[in-house]
């Protein structure tokens, strides 16, 4: 037998609970929806949420490494584009060192040349600078480059090509035989250098690439773990719009309910 107080509504009570229940999915889906996230907040899901801020931390880690590695490559490229212009030079040199047999021509003129265009080495071993570094300068230090997470780096060897080091300082063309043989030495110098930078330049380069495949494989990961479903969190929230207007009618005949007892009274 269904009893009437005015003290009591557990019909009401029983109505709250299931719209507070329908409100609190409802502010849930709307969040998915406005933030694109199922797991936005350690409540969401704890166990989630703690991965997916491991795995944002190692995305901003490999973007620092892509930066570094960026950094590296522009410098390797500095480096690779000087020796390659040092190679060019020293073969103009070659070519005037070998004019230099015939007789008839004038000896000081192509000494002019050759000793402009050793000028022209150490104006451009200079000039080979990225940010601050020379790899070819024979003064700098190797360069570290940060290539993957917990510190660990490639080492780029400094390289040498100033005109000692390549046995041009005093080239003499008075004695032609003996400046083609430091020429051809210079150039065994040089393409060891352009050899190693090279190398050096396609290890980056590779590392580059692999870098930036893991962080899209973490980022969608991540996107996996705490991305929403939208249509289906768009579908949801219709449903759960519907039930609240129904939920707030039903606490709204159940509210009137005790009202019907003055009709016992008349």
């Amino acid at each position: 037998m269904t009893s009437f107080s005015i003290n009591t509504n557990a019909t009401a009570m029983a109505a709250l609970r299931t719209l507070s229940l329908t409100q609190s999915a409802l502010s849930h889906t709307q969040r998915q929806v406005e933030t694109g996230l199922k797991v936005a907040e350690p409540k969401d899901n704890p166990a989630s949420f703690t991965i997916a801020q491991a795995m944002r931390g190692d995305i901003s880690a490999m973007d620092a490494i892509e930066e570094g590695l960026t950094f590296g490559q522009a410098t390797v490229s500095m480096a690779n584009a000087g020796a390659l212009q040092i190679s060019n030079i020293v073969i103009d040199i070659n070519q005037k060192v070998t004019q230099a047999f015939n007789d008839g021509l004038d000896v000081t003129v192509l000494q002019e040349e050759v000793d402009a265009l050793l000028a022209q080495i150490t104006a451009v071993v200079g000039s080979s600078v990225f940010n601050g570094v020379n790899l070819i300068d024979g003064v700098s230090a190797d360069l570290d480059v940060l290539t993957g997470l917990g510190g660990v780096t490639q080492t780029i060897a400094a390289q040498d090509l100033r005109l000692a080091t390549l046995g041009l300082v005093g080239l003499d063309l008075t004695n032609p035989a003996t400046a083609l043989a430091a020429v051809d030495a210079a150039e065994v110098i040089i393409g060891d250098v352009i050899t190693t930078l090279g190398t050096a330049a396609n290890r980056l380069d590779s590392q580059a690439e692999f870098t930036q495949l893991l962080t899209d494989k973490l980022k969608e990961g991540l996107g996996i773990l705490v991305d929403a479903n939208l249509a289906e969190a768009s579908a949801e929230l219709q449903a759960l719009q519907t039930k609240e207007q129904l939920g707030i009618q039903s606490l709204s005949i159940a509210n009137s309910r005790p009202q019907s007892i003055l009709q016992l009274f008349q």
